[in-house]
């Protein structure tokens, strides 16, 4: 029987979608032609393709010049027809407003290097569901909208950035387009002595380790399903070269959710009475403690706090100390192997019971759900 032969002809390389691609390949025993884009293999033949398509001509007329099925893994280019496969652009940038609007940010900017079809998506994406979660709708820095020096003209952007982060009102939730994004706005946030993540939470795109676990603050991520992308490009490609017919839209993969590091392992506001209360509840969340003890912290009225809480809020002085400790839970539940027993003593819960009742309330699912959950979502196929 003779093998598939496959053409893999990615303009931008990452590993993650060929792992996903080699996956799938060794499963079926297709013959794989890897290409990272600088060269175009003249004279190939085979049964199908798998490419990336982004902003180089000869590569687009090479691809168009092919008689074979072909899948593009990207959605760089959706004016060229294609059947298509790629992460769920849009949704990559509301489940990253989602996370900083849990942590209690309410002003947040979106910032890119570059311009295309993806980052347009991605910054709606964000920027729509801010605005809905309850926060001012974000500032777009996008360089390449900002500057017609190029986006490689690294001196002019780190000046620009360096002058709009100090303009930006604080505390300040920023979602970057990619990995590589969130380490420029990191430097400057350092050099400018602004305080990660209580004054600028930072969140990337792609949870690629080399650059977010050897930043000086490790960077937050969204895990773009790379790996998944790859596997079902292949998948749909050996569907069109077996007859099958092409999607008519896109198929978009949803993101595993974030991976949660210190660039934004934290819960803000701009308020200063309630920032002071905060601060007391994450000091003493072991402790049985309440309105009480909160009044004491703040050195208000009872009613006075109630109100101020209500207003600026929108929830009772209570609900915000729940609120603490399961967010506290949830970062031992991900970042530990303790116990749901200790991490329910460590977040002031009575005993595991009532942890669990509450995170049934507000997540739907138990602690150990909800731990088993993360560890699938962090996990390729």
């Amino acid at each position: 029987m003779k093998s598939v032969s496959v053409l893999v002809l990615m303009e931008l390389y990452d590993h993650r979608i060929r792992q996903g691609i080699g996956r799938y390949a060794a499963e079926h025993r297709w013959h794989l032609t890897v290409s990272d884009g600088c060269t175009l293999p003249q004279g190939w033949a085979g049964d199908g393709m798998l490419v990336q398509i982004n902003k180089r001509a000869d590569f687009i007329r090479y691809v168009r010049r092919q008689k074979v099925p072909c899948v593009d893994m990207w959605i760089f280019r959706p004016d060229i027809p294609l059947p298509r496969i790629s992460g769920d652009q849009r949704l990559l940038g509301q489940v990253a407003a989602e996370h900083l609007l849990e942590r209690g940010f309410r002003q947040a900017a979106f910032f890119s290097s570059e311009y295309g079809n993806l980052h347009k998506l991605r910054c709606e994406g964000f920027s729509d569901r801010f605005a809905e979660g309850g926060g001012h709708r974000p500032k777009n820095l996008t360089w390449a909208l900002h500057s017609k020096s190029g986006s490689d003209n690294w001196r002019a952007q780190h000046a620009w950035l360096k002058r709009m982060m100090t303009a930006l009102p604080k505390p300040l939730g920023v979602f970057c387009y990619s990995d590589y994004d969130a380490a420029k706005i990191e430097d400057i946030c350092l050099e400018a002595g602004h305080a990660i993540p209580d004054e600028v939470a930072i969140l990337g795109v792609d949870n690629d380790p080399l650059v977010c676990e050897n930043t000086p603050v490790p960077l937050s991520s969204v895990r773009h399903d790379l790996f998944r992308i790859g596997y079902d490009g292949a998948a749909l490609l050996d569907r069109l070269m077996r007859g099958g017919d092409a999607p008519s839209e896109p198929i978009l993969i949803p993101p595993r959710g974030v991976e949660t590091r210190a660039s934004t392992d934290g819960f803000v506001t701009a308020d200063p009475v309630i920032r002071s209360v905060i601060k007391f509840f994450r000091e003493n969340l072991a402790r049985d403690i309440g309105l009480d003890e909160a009044v004491k912290a703040a050195g208000l009225p009872r009613h006075k706090l109630k109100e101020h809480f209500s207003r600026v809020l929108g929830e009772p002085v209570y609900a915000t100390l729940i609120r603490l400790r399961l967010f506290e839970a949830k970062r031992l539940l991900l970042q530990t192997g303790l116990s749901v027993k200790e991490i329910a003593s460590r977040t002031g819960f009575c005993h595991a019971q009532h942890l669990n009742n509450a995170f049934r309330r507000e997540a739907r699912c138990t602690p150990t759900e909800y731990r088993e959950h993360d560890r699938r979502q962090a996990s390729p196929l």
